[in-house]
């Protein structure tokens, strides 16, 4: 297993609904997690320095962790769960 995909769903909270928002390609982590409490850690931390990278606005996002075939297709769920993201504060300027 070389790479481990986070399909990501954001939610709308006036609509009251998630939309499907992006999918990320991980480098699988070494060792595997042993356990779904380490899987989570691990896709919090992806998810977390995307956020920071591409600006994502605080807010609710549900995950999906898959293993996919070369064709990209989802072949195995490792787990999913719901994360509170929320901005870092801002450092005071001047």
């Amino acid at each position: 297993m070389d790479d481990i995909w986070l399909d990501v769903q954001a939610w709308q909270p006036l609509r009251g609904v998630l939309h499907r928002m992006t999918e990320i390609q991980c480098d699988a982590p070494d060792p595997l997690p042993d356990g779904f409490d380490e899987w989570h850690d691990w896709a919090e931390a992806c998810l977390l320095e995307v956020a920071l990278r591409d600006g994502w606005q605080h807010g609710r996002y549900a995950y999906t962790i898959q293993e996919r075939d070369a064709t990209g297709h989802p072949v195995r769920e490792i787990g999913k769960d719901i994360w509170d993201y929320e901005e870092p504060a801002r450092e005071p300027t001047g």
